[in-house]
């Protein structure tokens, strides 16, 4: 059994994310409460995957299973950190301080291309506090999907899965550009012109 003895780093809606006690490279999610539907979804990803090894490590963590704490169980993945050894922040953070959208939109259509490549069926409720901006160096940073990673269609239903992404990439997108962190960013753009 793993003994959490510091606090979550992250708390999301249904789990709290902490550093593994042995190892800083991996975090622990654990439900707030029991049962987690997210973790139960997640764990059916990651097994529905057929090649595991090849798919995870860039735009989502690799699984490294279960494991009971004394916190309740919990699953464990690649934590992902920044190449300075910070632990990466949310695209909302990002976005909430004032980082253009616009900066991020190469960074998104690479993430749409990975989800179609490898036929991620992502859920709907996908939103940009589930990505991940991990800075790969000073001047270079690629997105990372931590939740949300709905399902790994077979290749017999490639097609009705690209396209079902295509849908679902277009409804993200919307959500992305009318999120309130980005129309506060543009009403703040606005007040600037006025001001000048």
């Amino acid at each position: 059994m793993e003994e959490i003895t510091r606090d979550p780093f992250g708390i999301g809606k249904e789990r709290m994310c902490y550093v593994h006690p042995d190892d800083p490279r991996l975090v622990i999610k654990i439900p707030k409460s029991g049962k987690s539907p997210k973790s139960r979804a997640e764990i059916r990803f990651y097994r529905g995957l057929k090649n595991q090894a090849a798919v995870t490590g860039k735009h989502i963590p690799r699984f490294h299973g279960n494991c009971e704490t004394n916190r309740g169980e919990g699953i464990v993945v690649d934590l992902v950190r920044n190449y300075d050894g910070e632990i990466a922040r949310p695209l909302g953070w990002y976005l909430a301080h004032g980082y253009p959208v616009e900066e991020f939109e190469d960074s998104l259509e690479e993430l749409r291309q990975f989800f179609l490549q490898n036929l991620i069926v992502f859920d709907a409720d996908l939103s940009i506090h589930d990505l991940l901006v991990q800075k790969t160096s000073a001047a270079r940073f690629r997105l990372v999907a931590i939740n949300c990673l709905g399902e790994a269609a077979s290749g017999l239903f490639a097609l009705r899965a690209r396209r079902k992404i295509q849908r679902r990439w277009k409804g993200f997108i919307e959500a992305v550009y009318f999120s309130r962190e980005v129309l506060l960013q543009r009403e703040a753009m606005a007040q600037q012109t006025q001001s000048d």
